[in-house]
């Protein structure tokens, strides 16, 4: 049997220097150090090479996790000037091409909100660790410059069945589960009538520094969406086996106990796709999959292809309404 340890949470800083921004880490340094020696077992023996997989149906099946029934998706609205997503008579999906012309909302990725330490690097203090007086001069410049923040649901909606979306819309999404996410995140965005998309790694729930399931019913309750970013961040490039069921399955299955809402949104780690990954994510029951960065969008799957950017970190207000304008159709 095959022990996987976990590829290491560096000292809460998340990921040191990943390969361009966005590729894989050059040292598995990303989930170490705030879990100690925690490992996992996540493959049978003579586990294949992620590259070499042909799922079998057992691998591919939700886990029995999913099986029982679970409270239905809550519909608190974190804003009330968010308007109700447009839904047309049919219920026909849209074409792969359309989904693809439709995809022009910006979604800012934001990782962990505190204060800088000494122990940070210079990397991680741009591009991963927001301060609160960044991050509170960021909202603020979205309200005075009229983007009104939408959820994953909506933008679904408007993907698929042309919903109806407010002028300037904007997804801010956050990941990994760091606890500044709630104190600071979920004051900031209650208090600014706004909601946000939390992609969450389960494996850090209820450990030192990190979200509780007390938090992720927090948020729920708040209105905000619950999504997974898998149980320990393993790329989704290096899955085979039982790890699909792991990773995907039983994350969303923690995530739904957890929150009471469908968790039907997925961010892949490190922003990396692959297209082998497609079929997990639907047999798990995700219908959307968030990557990183300007890549374009997979015509046969663009729903588990939408594109996010990180926010960097030290932008002004007008730095940040700058980057958005960019990206408007």
């Amino acid at each position: 049997m095959e022990s996987a340890t976990l590829p290491g949470l560096a000292a809460f800083g998340l990921g040191d220097e990943m390969d361009g921004g966005f590729g894989i880490p050059d040292r598995r340094t990303f989930l170490a150090g705030a879990l100690g020696t925690v490992g996992l077992l996540v493959a049978g023996c003579d586990k294949p090479s992620a590259s070499d997989v042909t799922p079998s149906p057992a691998d591919t099946a939700p886990s029995s996790l999913e099986t029982t029934a679970m409270p239905s998706q809550t519909t608190t609205s974190a804003t009330s000037t968010r308007p109700r997503p447009h839904q047309p008579a049919h219920n026909q999906q849209a074409s792969a091409s359309t989904i693809i012309k439709r995809a022009t909302v910006p979604i800012l990725c934001y990782h962990q909100l505190r204060e800088w330490k000494s122990s940070d690097s210079e990397y991680n203090r741009v591009n991963l660790i927001c301060p609160p007086r960044y991050f509170r001069a960021h909202l603020d410049a979205l309200i005075d410059g009229g983007w009104t923040t939408i959820s994953p649901d909506q933008y679904l909606a408007h993907l698929t069945k042309g919903g109806r979306l407010p002028k300037k819309p904007v997804i801010l999404s956050f990941d990994d589960g760091s606890s500044g996410q709630v104190k600071e995140g979920l004051h900031q965005l209650v208090k600014r009538r706004m909601t946000g998309v939390f992609f969450v790694m389960t494996v850090v729930l209820g450990n030192s520094g990190w979200m509780s399931t007390r938090d992720i019913k927090r948020l729920a309750d708040a209105g905000m969406t619950i999504g997974s970013h898998t149980w320990d961040h393993h790329a989704v490039t290096d899955l085979s086996g039982r790890d699909w069921r792991i990773q995907l399955d039983q994350s969303r299955a923690a995530l739904r106990r957890a929150s009471g809402q469908l968790v039907e949104h997925f961010a892949y780690p490190y922003g990396i796709v692959s297209t082998k990954a497609f079929s997990h994510l639907r047999h798990a029951g995700y219908k959307t999959g968030f990557q990183l960065e300007a890549k374009k969008l997979d015509h046969h799957a663009p729903l588990y292809t939408l594109r996010r950017s990180i926010v960097v970190s030290t932008w002004s207000g007008a730095a940040l309404l700058k980057h958005l304008a960019k990206h408007r159709p």
